[in-house]
């Protein structure tokens, strides 16, 4: 649980300042995302250091992710300015939290909400046509996702 909370905590302290990187095996531009590192050295001295963190190509050429755990469960997202996801379930019952930038989701039944820094969405359609994302604005949308506890639906949750 502390080191969930670290990574969350690690999320939402982020210096969200984008940079391309170039990709290894593609000419795609993957953009990097910085932010500070606070560490104490050998000798117990505290420092920052600037660090940044490499996205990798997602499910479309417009989404990148960057897993912030080594089992890949705390995840960032990336949608670029102007790009769509058409219609797409999430891949497990998770909580998304906006860091930077705005979405707009449309929901299969039709109602259309707008998401931005600081919002907080259970992501819960598993099943079913599920939902469409669009970035808005003029910074590409990056959010948080963690997966719930146990990894299953929580259809009808309140």
């Amino acid at each position: 649980m502390r080191k969930r909370c670290y990574l969350l905590t690690l999320a939402c302290l982020m210096g969200l300042t984008a940079e391309p990187a170039l990709c290894a095996d593609a000419k795609q531009v993957v953009p990097t995302m910085k932010y500070v590192h606070v560490y104490a050295d050998s000798a117990g001295v505290s420092h920052f250091r600037e660090e940044h963190l490499d996205f990798a190509p997602g499910r479309t050429e417009e989404t990148s992710i960057h897993a912030l755990a080594a089992n890949g469960r705390t995840t960032l997202l990336r949608l670029r300015v102007g790009a769509v996801e058409d219609w797409h379930n999430a891949p497990r019952a998770w909580f998304l939290i906006v860091l930077q930038g705005a979405s707009e989701v449309t929901t299969s039944d039709g109602e259309v909400r707008q998401f931005g820094p600081g919002a907080l969405v259970l992501l819960d359609d598993t099943t079913g046509k599920g939902h469409r994302t669009r970035a808005l604005g003029t910074v590409d949308h990056v959010a948080a996702v963690i997966p719930i506890a146990d990894d299953t639906p929580v259809t009808g949750a309140k």
